[in-house]
């Protein structure tokens, strides 16, 4: 479910009625990748940011039931290679369910900066089907600028490579 009203998106897109589930897809795009360069979920208000952060400590606390499930279940296969996979697997989905859980307690309510890049995201997805765009000269190849990332940088936590 978008934080950014499909009206909204449409409304900048200029899109037509036909075009709504293309622009629906996009704007989950341009949300979800908002949220992985910030490393936090987006929120519509300060409300719903509140009514997820009350999830978080049971949502860390399933994620170990979870792996001392898979360990326990890896711990009975004899191969000791596929056990091993095994118990990576399940450390991996782990490390994957903390970093969800980490990112809604670091969640952000939408603000007019991060409305804006997730919009620019959107008209770039929407006017360009590819990284590059090819010039009148074949050879002319550029690579369109995000500006989003500017808008975003104010934002991010765990900066990282």
């Amino acid at each position: 479910m978008s934080v950014i009203t499909i009206e909204l998106a449409m409304k900048h897109l200029r899109a037509e009625s036909e075009d709504l589930d293309d622009v629906q897809s996009k704007l989950d795009a341009a949300e979800d990748a908002a949220e992985q360069f910030l490393n936090r979920k987006l929120y519509v208000d300060e409300a719903a940011l509140s009514a997820a952060l009350t999830t978080v400590i049971n949502l860390r606390s399933q994620c170990r039931v979870v792996l001392d499930s898979a360990l326990g279940a890896a711990s009975l296969i004899e191969i000791v290679d596929d056990r091993l996979m095994a118990e990576s697997d399940a450390r991996c989905r782990y490390a994957e369910s903390l970093r969800n859980a980490a990112m809604i307690s670091r969640g952000i309510a939408l603000n007019k900066s991060i409305t804006a890049a997730c919009l620019l995201t959107l008209g770039h997805l929407w006017a360009n089907r590819e990284d590059a765009v090819t010039g009148i000269n074949p050879s002319s190849v550029i690579e369109l600028p995000h500006g989003s990332r500017s808008l975003l940088f104010p934002y991010r936590l765990d900066l990282g490579v």
